[in-house]
């Protein structure tokens, strides 16, 4: 229907509204598309990096889950493994890369992939989307606890006005996950008071 329009408007010429404009048909299309692109990004497929599945999964999953209440899968696809979700309510992402939507956050979580590369893709993610964050607690590159390494971080941020956390944590350990990374709206500002303290 719009080729039909737009090729009826190179024949004949601009058309008229009825309050006599010119109506402009591509220009109505770019419209369209922009609005309807908001927030949806090609999926990054399963052959991508866990660093660049980590950074999708947070940026055009959570991000926008958390912003606007829906469900993530709204605003990204998930990888071609034939697999959409699990009895958890885990999405596959990539196959190192999974994102659960669970009570009061979106979680990304990869099994694969260097710790701190992941770390800064997600921060990276999150800074290009223009939140300003704040570190409210950090236990620091190279921390360990009694399993081995394990660092895990509390973020503040502020997106389009609205008050997040980001909790990461972070391991090089072969008994856990490369990164777990938690994105949730800071409602009763718990964050912000850490952040202060």
């Amino acid at each position: 229907m719009v080729l039909s329009s737009l090729l009826i408007a190179l024949v004949l010429g601009p058309a008229q509204s009825a309050a006599g404009a010119p109506v402009d048909p591509l220009g109505q299309v770019l419209a369209d598309q922009s609005r309807s692109y908001q927030f949806r990004r090609p999926s990054p497929g399963i052959h991508f990096s866990p660093r660049a599945a980590a950074a999708y999964a947070m940026a055009s999953g959570c991000v926008p889950a958390v912003m606007t209440g829906e469900a993530a899968t709204t605003f990204f696809s998930t990888a071609a493994s034939g697999r959409n979700r699990d009895t958890n309510g885990r999405h596959t992402v990539s196959v190192p890369v999974s994102l659960t939507e669970g009570e009061g956050a979106c979680t990304v979580t990869s099994a694969d992939g260097e710790p701190e590369q992941l770390r800064d893709a997600v921060l990276a993610a999150l800074d290009d989307l223009g939140a300003i964050r704040t570190v409210a607690s950090d236990s620091g590159a190279g921390s360990q606890d009694s399993n081995g390494s394990f660092r895990q971080e509390l973020h503040c941020l502020v997106l389009d006005g609205e008050d997040l956390f980001l909790v990461m944590s972070t391991s090089s350990a072969r008994n856990r996950p490369r990164l777990i990374a938690s994105l949730g709206r800071d409602t009763d500002g718990g964050c912000a008071r850490r952040a202060g303290s």
